[in-house]
């Protein structure tokens, strides 16, 4: 995946970070994350609260991360740690 410049790769740390944040933020379980030349596929299940305190749901869920996406968390993740985009340096490609 490369940045918003189309030059530099983007960590595969900081952006599963930010894909399991966002996956943590919407109750996924059970996840299967797949890299494709569009971004990340992902399936999984999201728990929803069922009758009960002790009770919940699953439902099953399959969503891709295109690049664009992926940049959009990455930055929200950024502004979450509070070094935004530019301090924290892509590595370059081979």
């Amino acid at each position: 995946m490369r940045d918003s410049s189309g030059r530099y790769r983007t960590r595969y740390e900081d952006t599963l970070r930010a894909l399991g944040h966002y996956l943590d933020q919407q109750r996924f379980t059970r996840i299967l994350v797949v890299e494709t030349p569009e971004g990340f596929l992902v399936k999984g299940y999201v728990a929803t609260p069922g009758r009960d305190e002790e009770s919940f749901s699953l439902t099953p869920e399959t969503l891709l991360f295109t690049d664009e996406d992926l940049l959009q968390l990455l930055e929200e993740a950024y502004r979450r740690r509070g070094t935004g985009s530019s301090s924290c340096a892509p590595t370059r490609p081979p």
